[in-house]
């Protein structure tokens, strides 16, 4: 009895192609793992936090964003606000008419984001003690900026190399001036060091998640297991990057306009994946080598947020444990759906062999044999034959 080699070597090249889309397709498009949120901004175990505003002035309004690396200030009134820059000189205006900032100011310069982390140039017309040259950015009433003042940077101090176990102060305070009119007024803060809890419960979570993956993709209902667990990948995918998105203090609209230029190859993954979730449904094969694409790449989009299992200080709108508990759900189930298709495909190329086909020279049961012209031109001389006789 012979094998279908033809099934099997059809299944094979698909199978072939899907392992190549599996796991060369995310490691091309997956995002940097320094760019994973719009903000970029990376979990920490430094907790900058605002003690006290000295005077506090009613219509000013101060708070951080991305853990202390950004500072919002929004007024209202009819006073201008103005921040004092890192050498006593004017750096932004808040007030009734907008936000300007002051061309002349060095700290507007040092506080603008350099690629790659480079230092940022501060050109020669940067001048402290100059007349401020002023120009509107927003018509808004709240400006949002980069302050050195009030983050830690660098390398951990001492203390925290010699007791990293070890809750601590390391900047007991640090002081952001501002001025209304005549009012001097300063936000004052601190920087603490928590240390980050343990990795293992968030591990064993992804860890049970591939588990589950690859044990449904062996039982008979398998379809409906893997269509249930892809679709609830991409669930938690997109309440995860919104929690993470909507934290930055921008608005729903500026957030959402943000999210689709920036992550257009996340929101191809999430429609991919909702179509794909009926398509497993059915068993069928594109489907399959779909959900394992989409698994594998949001598998590895997560990766750069492995710091969210160890540090204390993430970066969400929602509870710290519920985005550690969403991490891990998202690398265990992607994963989990990567792994399941594989195994799934490779059981096509197995039942493709198992077929049998009809020996050659036999003819297959249930259907009568193939006769050429001649042979039925003689049946019917040899009929006619009788006839006469």
């Amino acid at each position: 009895m012979r094998t279908g080699r033809t099934g099997r070597g059809r299944v094979a090249r698909h199978l072939g192609v899907g392992l190549a889309l599996v796991v060369g397709l995310p490691l091309l498009t997956a995002p940097p793992a320094s760019a994973h949120t719009i903000s970029s901004v990376q979990p920490t175990n430094y907790r900058s936090e605002i003690v006290e505003v000295q005077p506090a002035v009613p219509g000013v309004r101060v708070r951080l964003l991305d853990l202390g690396r950004r500072v919002e200030l929004a007024v209202s009134g009819p006073e201008e606000v103005v921040v004092v820059g890192y050498q006593g000189e004017p750096y932004l205006r808040v007030g009734p008419t907008g936000v300007f900032e002051n061309r002349r100011s060095p700290t507007l310069y040092r506080n603008r984001t350099q690629p790659g982390g480079k230092a940022a140039t501060v050109p020669a017309t940067a001048d402290a003690t100059a007349a401020p040259e002023w120009h509107r950015t927003s018509t808004g009433h709240t400006a949002r900026w980069r302050d050195q003042r009030t983050r830690w940077e660098g390398t951990d101090p001492p203390s925290v190399a010699e007791s990293p176990g070890r809750a601590q102060v390391i900047v007991p305070a640090w002081h952001l001036p501002l001025r209304r009119g005549s009012t001097d007024i300063v936000v004052v803060g601190r920087i603490l060091w928590v240390p980050g809890p343990s990795p293992w419960p968030w591990v064993a979570l992804a860890v049970a998640g591939v588990g589950l993956c690859v044990g449904a993709s062996r039982g008979r209902r398998w379809e409906q297991s893997l269509s249930g667990a892809l679709a609830a990948l991409v669930a938690v995918s997109i309440v995860r990057t919104v929690g993470l998105d909507a934290a930055s203090g921008r608005s729903a609209a500026a957030v959402a306009v943000t999210v689709v230029a920036t992550s257009l190859l996340p929101l191809a993954a999430w429609a991919a994946g909702a179509w794909a979730v009926g398509a497993v449904q059915t068993g069928h094969e594109n489907g399959v080598l779909a959900a394992g694409v989409i698994g594998s790449f949001l598998a590895l989009s997560a990766v750069g947020d492995l710091r969210t299992f160890t540090r204390s200080q993430v970066q969400t709108a929602f509870s710290v444990s519920f985005s550690r508990a969403a991490l891990a759900v998202t690398l265990g189930l992607g994963l989990g759906v990567a792994a399941a298709a594989v195994l799934r495909v490779r059981a096509l190329v197995t039942d493709a062999g198992r077929r049998p086909l009809a020996p050659k020279g036999k003819v297959a049961a249930g259907r009568p044999p193939a006769r050429s012209a001649a042979t039925r031109a003689r049946s019917r001389r040899s009929a006619d034959d009788r006839r006469r006789r």
